[in-house]
């Protein structure tokens, strides 16, 4: 396989990863793992997270951006946040440089496509790699997960639809950026996780060298709620229980953390807050 510079594409290996908003008490998860044994009898299925806020289309982007690149070259990823299911929304399957991502064309895939680099989209209108009769509402049974499949087993993607544009991609809320301002970083709640962490909305290293700062420096956060004292240190571990830390997570984000506490009940902010970092 190929792109558009004859140079060799990665060929898609024998992993297909989920993530949807079904749950795991209802049976959608296990019919769409059914269809892709069916398709592809050796083909390994894996259970990113089905527990996506219910059409919570920006959470599972930002869940596959942050897991797509530990996974083995070639892998396949079928995202299905769908609330547009049945609608006018496309059927897409995206080819980077190292994966392949399949799901609606509403935004969810596009960010960690671009993060790989996007070597070209497929619009999924070859019905013979459908499985049928196809539902109206569940298209990652009877459309993602058997194009999924197919490719796990090598069929090559210019057989299962229509070359498009990059730029005719539904683009994203989620982004990475900050904001400079009165000598102040201002950024964007990203995602809040289990412990109470908050993912802020660009790379620790650049927010660092934007305010100038380094380890154990001291910055104001400023927040809707109030004003707040952290420090910038490796990891949170390193200061006393209760306090406010600003430090680089495992993905590369700035994230505020209180160690042995939740930042996000002390900062009393949501996702899509803004929150301004202010050194000194």
């Amino acid at each position: 396989m190929k792109n558009s510079v004859g140079t060799p594409m990665q060929r898609p290996c024998k992993v297909i990863g989920f993530i949807t908003d079904f749950g795991t008490s209802d049976p959608y998860v296990a019919a769409m793992k059914g269809v892709a044994l069916d398709i592809c009898p050796d083909v390994r299925l894996v259970d990113i997270t089905h527990d996506v806020p219910s059409f919570d289309i920006e959470r599972a982007a930002f869940i596959l951006l942050t897991a797509y690149r530990y996974f083995p070259r070639g892998t396949i990823f079928v995202v299905v946040v769908d609330p547009g299911v049945g609608g006018q929304r496309r059927a897409i399957a995206i080819a980077t440089k190292n994966y392949y991502f399949v799901g609606p064309d509403n935004g969810v895939l596009v960010p960690a496509a671009e993060d790989d680099g996007i070597e070209r989209v497929v619009v999924l209108d070859n019905d013979l790699y459908f499985r049928k009769p196809v539902s109206a509402s569940f298209h990652g049974r009877d459309i993602f997960t058997p194009v999924a499949a197919w490719l796990a087993c090598g069929t090559p993607l210019e057989l299962l639809g229509t070359r498009v544009s990059v730029e005719t991609l539904v683009r994203p809320r989620l982004r990475i950026w900050h904001k400079l301002s009165n000598g102040c970083v201002e950024l964007e709640v990203l995602h809040i996780d289990k412990f109470g962490n908050v993912i802020l909305s660009q790379r620790f290293s650049e927010v660092v060298k934007e305010l100038k700062a380094s380890l154990g420096s001291s910055i104001t956060v400023r927040c809707k709620e109030g004003v707040y004292t952290a420090r910038i240190e490796r990891v949170f571990s390193v200061v006393p229980p209760g306090t406010l830390v600003l430090y680089e997570d495992s993905f590369g984000f700035a994230e505020l953390a209180v160690n042995r506490g939740s930042a996000q009940e002390l900062l009393r902010v949501s996702r899509g807050d803004r929150v301004a970092l202010c050194i000194g």
